[in-house]
């Protein structure tokens, strides 16, 4: 018997139109990272250690911590205004 499939792309395009990349940091050194949690199993524990890594390996300045209060759910406009304003660079991670 033969299969069809169907690939479905599951991003949104809010805007309709790609809005780019940012440009990339030239160094790590002394750069604030903002860690996004989303609090599942495990999360903590794997961002937390990449932070450390990222900071023994280039030496960033601060790491800045915020996490989801509901893990299915974006982050509240007042968390991400806090990292994108007070953090060099993001990483958001998911446990399990």
């Amino acid at each position: 018997m033969k299969r069809t499939y169907e690939l479905m792309n599951p991003v949104e395009l809010r805007s309709g139109r790609f809005q780019g990349l940012a440009p990339g940091l030239d160094t790590l050194s002394g750069k604030t990272v903002g860690i996004l949690s989303n609090q599942k199993i495990n999360a903590d524990t794997v961002l937390d250690r990449l932070a450390a890594e990222l900071g023994k390996r280039y030496g960033l300045g601060k790491v800045l911590k915020r996490a989801k209060r509901i893990q299915s759910q974006e982050a509240p406009d007042q968390t991400l205004n806090e990292l994108a304003e007070q953090a060099d660079f993001v990483i958001s991670g998911v446990g399990d």
